[in-house]
């Protein structure tokens, strides 16, 4: 029997593949950009978008990545390159490379204490080691990676390590087990509402566990679930997998030239991506339906090309030398067929030797125990203290009579009670201080957008109207035809615009009338038409979602990095970007001027002082680079955690 090899799974939550228009704006970053961060951030999102459509191409953006990163010394994003070139190298079936950058990412997590992605790093073992056929390791890195998901409460990450659990139940023919733990994965994916190629995985994985026990029928119903999902997810990973397995039902069935079909379609994929893990498995159950069909010469050629191929997993070399075994035998090449039966039972008897499966069965039955084991210690130690409260109790009975007895109790209930209330009075101040000091915040904006409106409206409404009156009475001497009072009238109409645009710029009417991208756009294009600097803007991703308060925090801050720029920097060109995918905004403002030192402690400047207010109430971060090319200021807010009261 054939048994699958493992699917590939996006880490992240919320690491799902890029729709075209997207690539396509990436590509356009990659390019006009001048911001190194953003061109490593970019070629970093390319690479984790194309590793299932085009590896080499995902290589190479990650080697850019990689290369601006530790230009740059930005350590955590070095650390997640390593996570990256990991799934890569497990992409192409280098699983020691894999292990080694792996390694890397796991020393800089636990280093920093950060459990979430350590989770990420124990789940990316998991998979290393089940496509090498190691599945003991790789059953016992997908329970710790389970353990800490529910430990973390990312219920994302829990599903996905049950449906690789659920995996290597059908690789050990723990079949019920395999069903039990891919069914907790679609009630989990249910909840969440995901419809992603990770659904497609699941039914992957039921299929194989149906076909397996001779269920064809039901097999196949998820098979055609999982490729119809792959299809609208655009994974040629998927779509290859799901046919190869399509195709090992057919050889089970004895309808090999229906197998020839699938398998064909499952080659032709995982040969131009340079899927060779999945390719070797492919090209075995290829060369046995030709094999079965009489078509030896052809079996025997797609088996050489499997002997070609790297191969580091048990599982594809023990199932490739027994392909070799028959048809060697088959051609009277009796010397061949022992060599390769003899390879054949060494990896068969290294999967599956009694010791490994063994320690299996116990992990699984650990695992499976914990939970009642914690509610049998905890039962014991409460049994525990209420024996030595007993025994307390008649030692006091004694001594002591039975009034002291209830003058203890009641004194030691009122102890309790104060120490609750205590711990509550201490509770309630807390967030009284955290109340005030959003509600200061908020009345110091507050504050300075009324403040901003006054000196509008008395700029429009008196400067700008003294000024028109008095173009008027000079208007009415211009039958004088006097050169003065022509360019009084000039300079008098200058003003005005000036005065005009002070007030637009305090209160910008688009800000009432459109969203912060619109705005901030409209703001752009009018600075141009002043101003000798070239000013552009962009916006990538998804559509920016604020309320009217943070948008008008937003829209302050970027107003102010773009006047320094034009008052401080002497630039020539300004960049103003806002980005925005799933639940993190960014705004980069970035310009080629002579730059400050970024590490010097700012004692003046009331404009930086205003940023980094709202930067505080938005509950956003701010990242400084500055040199001598330019300067650029990197904005991150995280939509859960925004500050909008």
């Amino acid at each position: 029997m054939k048994y699958i090899t493992f699917l590939f799974f996006l880490i992240t939550s919320i690491l799902f593949a890029q729709p075209q228009k997207d690539i396509d704006s990436m590509y356009q970053v990659v390019r006009e950009s001048l911001n190194d961060t953003i061109k490593a951030n970019t070629h970093y999102e390319l690479a984790w978008s194309l590793k299932l459509k085009n590896l080499p191409k995902a290589k190479a953006h990650m080697d850019s990545a990689m290369s601006f990163y530790q230009g740059l010394k930005l350590p955590r994003k070095v650390a997640l390159s390593h996570f990256q070139y990991s799934v890569l190298h497990r992409i192409a079936g280098d699983y020691n490379k894999a292990i080694e950058s792996l390694t890397k990412y796991q020393n800089y997590v636990e280093t920093v204490n950060d459990t979430t992605n350590l989770t990420y790093a124990y789940y990316e073992k998991g998979v290393i080691y089940s496509q090498k056929g190691d599945l003991h390791e790789s059953l016992e890195a997908f329970y710790k990676a389970n353990t800490l998901s529910e430990a973390t409460q990312n219920l994302d990450m829990s599903g996905t390590t049950l449906n690789s659990i659920g995996l290597v139940y059908n690789d050990l023919q723990k079949y019920d087990e395999a069903i039990e733990a891919f069914n907790k994965v679609l009630v989990i994916y249910k909840e969440l509402n995901i419809t992603s190629e990770h659904l497609g995985d699941v039914y992957n994985g039921m299929g194989s566990a149906y076909k397996h026990q001779k269920k064809y029928s039901e097999a196949n119903i998820y098979f055609d679930k999982a490729l119809a999902n792959y299809h609208d997810n655009n994974s040629a990973f998927g779509v290859a997998i799901s046919n190869f397995h399509k195709g090992l039902i057919c050889n089970e069935q004895k309808q090999y030239k229906k197998a020839l079909t699938f398998f064909k379609i499952a080659y032709d994929i995982q040969k131009e991506n340079g899927f060779e893990t999945e390719l070797i498995l492919t090209l075995s159950s290829f060369a046995e339906a030709h094999f079965e069909l009489g078509h030896y010469s052809k079996s025997e050629s797609l088996l050489n090309e499997g002997l070609g191929l790297e191969i580091e997993s048990k599982l594809s070399a023990r199932d490739l030398y027994f392909e070799l075994y028959r048809i060697n035998a088959k051609k009277n090449n009796y010397s061949k067929a022992l060599q390769f039966h003899e390879l054949y039972v060494k990896y068969k008897d290294s999967v599956y030797n009694e010791e490994n499966i063994n320690s299996i069965n116990l992990l699984q039955k650990q695992f499976e125990t914990e939970k009642k084991d914690k509610e049998i210690v905890t039962q014991k130690l409460a049994l525990q203290e209420q024996e030595n409260e007993i025994q307390k109790q008649h030692t006091q009975l004694g001594y002591i009579t039975g009034i002291a007895i209830f003058l203890l109790i009641a004194a030691l209930l009122t102890w309790l009670l104060f120490q609750q209330k205590q711990k509550r009075k201490n509770q309630e101040l807390i967030a009284l201080k955290r109340e005030y000091q959003i509600k200061s915040l908020e009345s110091l904006i507050e504050g300075e957008e009324k403040e901003r409106f006054r000196i509008a409206k008395e700029l429009h409404d008196g400067v700008n109207g003294d000024l028109s009156a008095i173009k008027y009475k000079l208007s009415s001497l211009l039958e004088m035809n006097n050169k003065v009072i022509k360019e009084a009238i000039t300079m008098i109409d200058s003003s005005c615009e000036q005065v005009r645009a002070i007030s637009h710029n305090l209160v910008p009417p688009s800000l009432d009338s459109f969203n912060l991208v619109e705005a901030t756009e409209n703001y752009c294009i009018n600075l141009n038409a002043t101003n000798k600097e070239r000013i552009t803007f962009q916006h990538i991703g998804s559509e920016v979602q604020l309320s009217k308060k943070a948008e008008v925090n937003v829209f302050r801050i970027i107003q102010e990095l773009v006047f320094n720029a034009i008052k401080h920097a002497e630039a020539d060109e300004i960049s103003v970007q806002i980005s925005s995918r799933d639940n993190q905004v960014q705004i980069t403002v970035e310009d080629d001027g002579k730059g400050f030192d970024s590490n010097a402690k700012q004692t003046e400047g009331i404009g930086l002082s205003n940023i980094q207010s709202r930067i505080d109430y938005l509950n956003a971060n701010l990242d400084v680079v500055s040199n001598k090319e330019g300067t650029s200021y990197s904005i991150e807010i995280d939509l859960n955690t925004l500050n909008e009261d």
